[in-house]
């Protein structure tokens, strides 16, 4: 634990790991959740952080956040949660990218305006980079959060589909006599299921996760979701996660994909769905091209709110993702990043061959000079389309089919 006092409070770093006994750890725990539960409810309705993120906050738990807290005489009066998180390209060789996610941030009714959030968030970001991380992430307030660095990121698809436009879509592959009988069953399933290394593998085949095994199951009931087994003649062939009011399909991995109308049909007629929301990445395609079939209509807003802490790691990740699903040609580039440092620009290469795609710091004339906010709108968000149909296109001399960058990750990996 790290304590710094000031005149009227002390500002303190804590994890609550094996140096403090169980019943020590629960004593602690008890009081921050009863702070941050305190203050959401005041401000949201009643909120209970335990259950809506057991995978930070459940018993036994609380030791992998670090809590940036500021007391005064002794009380907790403004809390900043920070949860670690490695997201990984998949493949042989594939790269990995230490990150952050911001969350729990909360100050008392009484204490607001003293600048103890600034406080926090300085402490939290340079924890952060002491730690090797890249990246911070969070959601919330756009402009809240924009005084503090950080923008929104990424690209996510929200598919909306009746149970008409479902029937009328499987109706070219089945018989009204198909139809009447379900291919799927669905069956809930907890942490001991037999099928959780079948249902982990298909999760891994995704072009970047963050969970491990251990804590899949735990991270697919964030925000009260219910996670269930997708069953063809009783064998597992994949899972779907479901918002609490079952009216959104946060997530779902099946072994294949070709199915997905005939797998939301089922699911539709079997938790009485209509209209269901589908959300996936811009990486995912073929689900895409699936659920574009099926769809009613379907919209496209920005994901998280990230703040890139080193732009060599991140760029170069974020490259590589875009190269698992999308030709990328040949090239270089170069993005000067205004203000990254308190001494001026810095500039970074990008550059993409047929065996490997680098990112370097470099000398060269740059390209395009963005400041750090707008380097995450500009390349990873849909703004880069409604640039690119405009005259002041800042990044129209960049190599064929290098942005938008891709960035999202599902409601189970948040925070």
């Amino acid at each position: 634990m790290e304590q710094i006092r000031d005149r009227d409070w002390s500002y303190c770093r804590e994890q609550y790991g094996q140096e403090y006994t169980e019943a020590e750890r629960s004593k602690k725990t008890e009081e921050l959740l009863d702070f941050a539960n305190m203050v959401f409810s005041m401000d949201y309705g009643p909120t209970d952080f335990a259950s809506l993120l057991p995978k930070a906050y459940a018993a036994g738990r609380c030791g992998l956040p670090t809590h940036h807290m500021i007391k005064e005489e002794g009380r907790i009066r403004a809390l900043i949660d920070t949860y670690p998180l490695t997201l990984r390209q998949q493949g042989a060789c594939a790269a990995a990218l230490q990150a952050v996610y911001v969350g729990t941030v909360s100050v008392h009714p009484g204490a607001r305006g003293r600048g103890y959030m600034i406080e926090l968030m300085r402490r939290a970001e340079e924890d952060a980079r002491r730690q090797g991380c890249a990246l911070m992430i969070l959601d919330g307030d756009r402009h809240r959060y924009q005084h503090y660095g950080f923008e929104r990121a990424g690209t996510r698809y929200s598919f909306h589909i009746g149970r008409g436009n479902i029937r009328h879509c499987c109706a070219r592959n089945y018989s009204k006599k198909e139809l009447e009988s379900p291919e799927f069953c669905f069956e809930e399933f907890g942490e001991n299921s037999p099928h959780l290394d079948a249902l982990y593998a298909l999760y891994r085949r995704r072009n970047v996760t963050a969970r491990s095994r251990e804590d899949f199951w735990l991270c697919l009931q964030s925000y009260r979701a219910a996670a269930y087994v997708i069953l063809r003649k009783g064998a597992p062939v994949g899972y779907v996660c479901l918002s609490e009011d079952e009216k959104a399909v946060v997530e779902f991995e099946m072994e294949v994909l070709a199915d997905t109308a005939r797998f939301l049909c089922d699911l539709m007629q079997e938790f009485d769905m209509d209209p269901v929301s589908v959300n996936v990445g811009v990486d995912e395609q073929i689900k895409r091209t699936m659920l574009a079939e099926a769809c009613d209509n379907f919209s496209i807003s920005m994901s998280h709110q990230i703040k890139i802490l080193d732009y060599e790691a991140v760029l170069s990740f974020l490259l590589g993702w875009k190269r698992r699903y999308s030709a990328l040609a040949a090239g270089e580039y170069v993005i000067a990043v205004a203000g990254a440092q308190a001494d001026g620009v810095e500039r970074y290469l990008l550059s993409v061959t047929e065996e490997a795609v680098r990112v370097s710091r470099t000398q060269r004339e740059a390209d395009v000079v963005l400041e750090a906010r707008e380097l995450v709108r500009v390349l990873t968000t849909p703004l880069c389309f409604m640039g690119q149909q405009e005259r002041c296109d800042k990044i129209k001399n960049a190599p064929a089919g290098w942005f938008p960058l891709p960035f999202y990750l599902p409601d189970a990996d948040t925070f």
